[in-house]
């Protein structure tokens, strides 16, 4: 198994306890160190999630990733996708 797949892995079993999108993603970065950066975040979450690839090229105008001239809040990247982090939870939780 590589990094992108023990990635997908520990953030969907991540998620399913609870984490939100922010929470994901510094877990990510942390995890896949210098190979975090775009692709690797759109390949991962989607893999994870299932969120579509226009929703995942939005993200990445995260404040946190600093990439681009356009940015959005933590707020901003957790609405964004919160209904595909939400769909990973078991029923109740």
């Amino acid at each position: 198994m590589n990094d992108l797949e023990t990635s997908v892995r520990e953030l969907r079993a991540t998620a399913a306890a609870g984490m939100n999108a922010v929470e994901l993603a510094l877990l990510s970065r942390e995890k896949l160190g210098p190979a975090f950066g775009a692709v690797s975040f759109v390949a991962v979450f989607r893999q994870a999630f299932g969120i579509p690839l226009p929703v995942l090229q939005r993200a990445q105008a995260w404040e946190r990733f600093g990439w681009g001239d356009t940015h959005i809040s933590d707020e901003e990247f957790c609405a964004l996708l919160s209904p595909w982090m939400a769909r990973s939870r078991p029923p109740g939780g």
